[in-house]
């Protein structure tokens, strides 16, 4: 079964295994959770930009330590590519492939957001709508383990967070049709 609950919370302050955080390539200083937690962690995450062991390139994820400084134990830091290319294939195709990393750590509770604030309600909606399909798609791929999942999305904005009520109900209502995924959601 996967559960998916929208939290009205602050990503760093939820109880849950691991916190997933997107980054840019291009967004330099980090913004964000990204940013929030890089601040939290003495500069770590943008020491090893500095250093070139991480960049933020579409694909790349990288594992931390939250070294107590948050509530989730580790990090997962998501390389999304450059702000200007992204596209919803990126976005879905990220999180699907998310789910599958999130598998191989043996993790089955986890805390994210939909990463990009300062826009429009309409693109807000096909960003969540995308990042949920990603996520759904991941999990029709290797729920056959008989675990359950519990994918936390946290949003403050109260407008932003019936926005996002909206596209996850829409992406898991188009995807149950399509697959026999155990889904169910919880709107707090």
């Amino acid at each position: 079964m996967i559960k998916i609950k929208i939290l009205s919370q602050e990503l760093i302050k939820t109880e849950t295994d691991i916190a997933v955080v997107t980054f840019f390539k291009d967004v330099i200083p980090l913004k964000g959770y990204a940013g929030i937690i890089d601040w939290l962690l003495n500069g770590q995450i943008s020491n090893l930009i500095k250093q070139k062991k991480i960049s933020g390139a579409f694909r790349e994820k990288t594992l931390l330590p939250s070294q107590n400084k948050i509530s989730p134990d580790k990090i997962l830091l998501l390389g999304m590519g450059k702000s200007t290319n992204l596209s919803s294939s990126k976005i879905s195709h990220s999180y699907s492939n998310l789910i599958t990393v999130i598998s191989k750590l043996d993790i089955y509770d986890f805390v994210m957001e939909i990463f990009i604030k300062n826009i429009s309600d309409l693109d807000y909606a096909r960003i969540a709508e995308d990042t949920m399909d990603g996520i759904l798609k991941g999990f029709s791929r290797m729920l056959k383990d008989g675990k359950d999942y519990v994918v936390k999305i946290v949003e403050n904005d109260r407008r932003k967070i019936n926005i996002l009520n909206r596209a996850v109900k829409y992406s898991v209502e188009r995807f149950k049709g399509k697959s026999k995924l155990d889904i169910s959601m919880d709107f707090g």
